[in-house]
């Protein structure tokens, strides 16, 4: 958690002063039930909570915004759950660059800093629906100010960060790992869970 905090805390400065193109994101992977969407949630909770101290008066802010990929993920589906999560009402008659579009306005509007993406690993991006969704991952972060936090299981391996498409997610993205909690001998972890 210190780890990924401090990363998270570099790449929030360095983006502030990035202008026009997309930001530097940060990746959590490791294997399952490593905490992983344990870290994002609890991240968020403090980044929110403190942007919350530093700017009193200002209850309409929305400083981080959290969606999991849902399995088989088209664009349109994946900007839907950022639309259901921002409270936007979408109808089937709303396209993918309209929801799109009242997504990224909700979120510049609303001050957003952190965007965190979980269950990263369900997008492959050998199909054509997950290369898709994968640019328009890319395009929201071009759009939006604010720092992407994916997190998934073990990522560096997917098809996410390899081919053509792959390297560019890597290139503009730091990589930290999540390991398995050590256990005692007896197999209890140390915080008394098996």
């Amino acid at each position: 958690m210190k780890t990924v905090s401090l990363a998270l805390r570099r790449l929030l400065l360095l983006n502030r002063k990035q202008q026009g193109t997309a930001r530097r994101g940060l990746i959590l992977s490791g294997p399952p039930t490593t905490g992983k969407t344990t870290t994002l949630m609890e991240l968020g909770r403090i980044f929110e909570h403190t942007d919350r101290r530093r700017h009193p008066g200002l209850k309409d802010r929305l400083p981080v915004t959290y969606v999991s990929v849902p399995p088989t993920a088209t664009p349109k589906m994946l900007i839907s759950e950022f639309a259901r999560f921002l409270g936007i009402p979408v109808t089937s008659r709303m396209n993918q660059a309209q929801i799109t579009d009242a997504v990224v306005h909700v979120l510049c509007d609303r001050a957003t800093q952190l965007v965190f993406v979980d269950d990263i690993h369900l997008l492959n991006t050998r199909t054509r629906a997950g290369a898709e969704t994968s640019d328009q991952i890319k395009h929201l972060s071009e759009r939006i100010p604010a720092t992407f936090v994916y997190a998934g299981v073990d990522v560096e391996h997917s098809p996410l960060l390899t081919g053509p498409r792959g390297s560019r997610s890597r290139g503009g993205s730091s990589c930290c790992a999540t390991l398995p909690c050590p256990t005692e001998p007896t197999g209890r972890s140390r915080h008394g869970r098996t």
